[in-house]
C-alpha cells in the first residue's frame, strides 16, 4: 500500500488542525505497528514530508522548489527593518500513512515515494515528477501558476545543461562552477551547499570532475556520490565507552533540497546527510 492519504484518529486530526490553525510547522511520524502517520504541516510539506522520510528511514530523497509566481500561492513570513516584506510560500497540511516491515524500515519505498508525489500533486496547485536515479529519488515541479493563476509548464532549473571544464577541485568548487552556468543561463542565483556535517564542511574533498553538456541535476548527482560518508561514533553497553563505525560505502550518503525565495531570483541547495536506517 505504501504512503496514502490516512484516516486518523479523532484526536490526532484535531491535534494537527490545532497545530496548523496556530501556524506551527511540525512534521512528525506515529507509528503503530505495521504502520505509521506522517503528518506534516508548513509552507513546503513536500519538502517536510520527504525530509521527514529521509530522517527517520534513511531513504534518499531530493526535492526541488517550484518557482513561486502567483500571489495566492505565497504568503507573508515576516517584515525586515527596513520594511521589506519576505514572502513565504502558503503553508499546506499533509496527513498521510505509510507501511512499515516487522524491523521497521519502509515496506516499499518506491510505492512511497510515488504516494507521497500522487497525494502532492492532488492537494496542490504545482505539479511533482519523480527521477530515478539508483534507488536515489528526485522530486522534481513539471508545473506551476502564472500571474492569473493559469496552469503552465514549468522548466525546472536543473533540468538545464552545463559544461564544467576538467580539473582538480574541492568538490564544493565544482558546485560553484555549476550553479554560476545556470546562473548565466537563467538570471537566477544560485547558492549551493555549504552545510556542516559533523563540524566538516560538506565538499571539502579534492577529486577530478568535469560535466559536457549534461543535466545540471545528473552533475550535482555525481558531485554528491563523489563526497564519501562521515565514519560515526555508536556508544556500547559500556557507560561513556563509544567504538567508531565506518561509512559504509555502498549506500547513498548524501540528498539535497533546492528552494527559491519566492518574489526574488534566488535559490538554494542545502546538502545534508542520509541517516543509517529505520530509527
Amino acid at each position: 500500500m505504501g504512503f496514502r492519504t490516512a484516516v486518523l484518529p479523532a484526536v490526532g486530526v484535531a491535534l494537527s488542525v490545532v497545530l496548523a490553525a496556530q501556524g506551527q510547522e511540525f512534521a512528525r511520524v506515529l507509528r503503530d505497528g505495521e504502520q505509521a502517520t506522517v503528518s506534516v504541516f508548513g509552507p513546503r510539506p513536500v519538502d517536510l514530508a520527504a525530509q521527514k522520510l529521509v530522517d527517520e528511514f534513511g531513504v534518499g530523497i531530493n526535492v526541488e522548489d517550484p518557482i513561486y509566481v502567483y500571489r495566492d500561492d505565497v504568503q507573508l513570513s515576516h517584515v525586515t527593518a527596513s520594511g521589506k516584506r519576505v514572502m513565504v510560500p502558503r503553508a499546506a497540511l499533509f496527513e498521510v500513512r505509510v507501511d512499515l516491515r516487522a524491523d521497521g524500515s519502509l515496506l516499499d519505498v518506491r510505492q512511497v515515494v510515488r504516494d507521497l508525489v500522487d497525494t502532492a500533486n492532488a492537494q496542490m496547485p504545482y505539479l511533482y515528477r519523480i527521477d530515478n536515479d539508483g534507488g536515489m529519488f528526485t522530486l522534481i515541479p513539471s508545473r506551476t501558476r502564472d500571474e492569473r493563476g493559469r496552469s503552465i509548464a514549468l522548466t525546472p532549473i536543473l533540468d538545464r545543461h552545463v559544461t564544467i571544464p576538467p580539473g582538480t577541485r574541492k568538490i564544493s568548487e565544482h558546485a560553484n562552477l555549476l550553479t554560476q552556468a545556470l546562473q548565466q543561463q537563467t538570471g537566477v542565483r544560485i547558492s549551493c551547499c555549504q552545510s556542516h556535517v559533523g563540524g566538516i564542511l560538506w565538499g571539502s574533498t579534492v577529486v577530478s570532475f568535469e560535466a559536457q553538456d549534461e543535466p545540471a541535476r545528473s552533475a550535482l548527482l555525481r558531485l554528491l556520490r563523489s563526497e564519501p560518508g562521515r565514519d560515526y561514533l555508536v556508544p556500547t553497553a559500556q557507560a561513556g565507552v563509544s567504538h567508531l563505525v565506518k561509512s559504509d560505502p555502498r549506500r547513498e550518503h548524501w540528498h539535497w533540497m533546492m528552494r527559491c525565495q519566492p518574489g526574488a531570483s534566488w535559490c538554494f541547495i542545502e546538502v545534508a546527510a542520509i541517516p543509517e536506517g529505520p530509527k
